[in-house]
């Protein structure tokens, strides 16, 4: 589903990948893990189309080069800040679904799906942090892309808000949709990605099913298992 091949990108004249390969099959859920600086969102950003890079980028065998608006159409962003107009939820998505070429009418579904029907004509400024992060992935799902790519999705979150996106997000891996997550928590990483791939430095060090290189690269108090969320470990 996604193919990538000698990633580099440079940006303040400092290196920040360096010749990346990555591959993701269809339903596929990987995990994107380093320290802060890896490269993590850099390679996030280069496959929305957000950052000029060398190498190349397939999606769902769509060159990203030659037909970016084809790409982009196959892939649902997920920043880890969502923005979004002073408007309302339901005008917000509305926006979102006519740049995306969506169908009007996935907006009011969407937002029953996510937990935010009773709240479509709130102003997203009066959201709390957990709606707007809600709000995001149904504007990540418009136009039903076969690709989700999450950028650290439940980084503001506190316990309760990480256990209901966690759950949203299971669901969809669940139905089929190919997930790549940059995370620094085990926990989610746990829930949502059945392959776990180490950057450091623009590199890929490290690749394989999570459990072996979770235990591998941390201690063992530091990964708890796939239940870790529902048992309340932060």
């Amino acid at each position: 589903m996604i193919r990538v091949r000698g990633l580099r990108v440079t940006l303040g004249g400092r290196a920040v990948l360096q010749g990346l390969d990555l591959d993701l099959g269809p339903g596929e859920s990987v995990a994107l893990v380093g320290p802060n600086g890896a490269g993590k969102t850099t390679v996030l950003r280069c496959l929305v189309g957000l950052l000029r890079y060398e190498g190349s980028i397939t999606v769902d065998g769509i060159d990203a080069a030659r037909d970016p608006v084809g790409a982009k159409r196959r892939l649902g962003y997920m920043p880890q800040v969502p923005a979004f107009c002073e408007e309302t939820a339901f005008a917000a998505l509305a926006f979102v679904a006519r740049l995306r070429g969506a169908p009007r009418h996935e907006v009011a579904e969407l937002l029953d799906q996510v937990g935010l029907s009773d709240h479509a004509r709130r102003r997203v400024s009066t959201f709390s942090t957990g709606m707007r992060q809600r709000l995001s992935l149904a504007a990540a799902l418009l136009g039903s892309p076969p690709v989700l790519v999450l950028d650290e999705p439940t980084a503001s979150l506190d316990l309760s808000g990480q256990r209901e996106l966690v759950q949203l997000l299971g669901e969809l891996a669940l139905d089929g949709r190919t997930l790549l997550l940059s995370s620094h928590r085990s926990e989610e990483i746990a829930a949502l990605a059945r392959r776990m791939v180490v950057l450091d430095e623009g590199r890929v060090v490290a690749s394989g099913p999570v459990e072996s290189v979770a235990r591998s690269i941390w201690a063992p108090e530091r990964f708890r298992g796939p239940r870790a969320l529902e048992r309340g470990i932060a």
